[in-house]
């Protein structure tokens, strides 16, 4: 991890680090990433912690500057509400948050939620969302699966909306078949195009 954090120094502006190995060693990947890169961190644990396990790994992250920790519990645990309340990172939610009506249930449990489209089933259900936790007082993160650049310019059509954007599923694939973003100095910039500005993907004849 700390060799591919050191590969993309200066082309993404933060770096979200998959955590969740279930080894042990959770802290350890942070800290070595952090010894290569000053830039923002946060973390998803994937439902990969217990109660216990989150509380003692969560004070380290902290100390090495963490901004987030997103779905370390499994979705639904019941000790969402008490890691909530002893946590010294805000929480967010991913597998836990699917469509307004889990909104409420949330802001028990978490300090945030991760919106994705795919999820969500759209840009009005997400927006809807995104105004739902405000109320609530919660953070706010628009996240992505792995899709094309025709979801992630939808995603992109809304992410003035979060305080957290995560939208790099087209940049993980080898062959984007409907680009619409350009990676811009760190960001994703939706098209000047009409709509989405998603054009097909032009083989090339040779």
């Amino acid at each position: 991890m700390a060799a591919r954090a050191a590969k993309v120094q200066g082309r993404f502006r933060r770096l979200k680090l998959k955590l969740g190995a279930r080894d042990g060693r959770d802290v350890e990947r942070v800290r070595v990433v952090r010894e290569v890169t000053d830039v923002p961190l946060q973390v998803d644990v994937n439902e990969a912690w217990s109660l216990d396990e989150a509380l003692e790994a969560l004070p380290q992250l902290a100390e090495l500057g963490v901004q987030y920790c997103e779905q370390p519990l499994p979705a639904g645990d019941p000790d969402g509400p008490e890691l909530k309340r002893r946590s010294p990172l805000p929480i967010y939610v991913d597998e836990d948050c699917h469509t307004l009506e889990d909104v409420a249930f949330c802001a028990e449990r978490a300090h945030g939620l991760t919106v994705k489209l795919a999820k969500s089933g759209g840009i009005r259900e997400a927006v809807r969302m995104a105004h739902a936790g405000r109320a609530l007082g919660l953070g706010l993160m628009l996240g992505c699966m792995n899709e094309s650049g025709l979801a992630v310019a939808a995603g992109a059509a809304c992410a003035s909306l979060f305080d957290h954007v995560d939208l790099d599923g087209n940049l993980l694939l080898v062959e984007d078949p409907w680009p619409g973003v350009e990676l811009v100095d760190g960001v994703q910039l939706p098209s000047n195009e009409p709509g989405l500005g998603v054009r097909e993907a032009v083989s090339d004849p040779r």
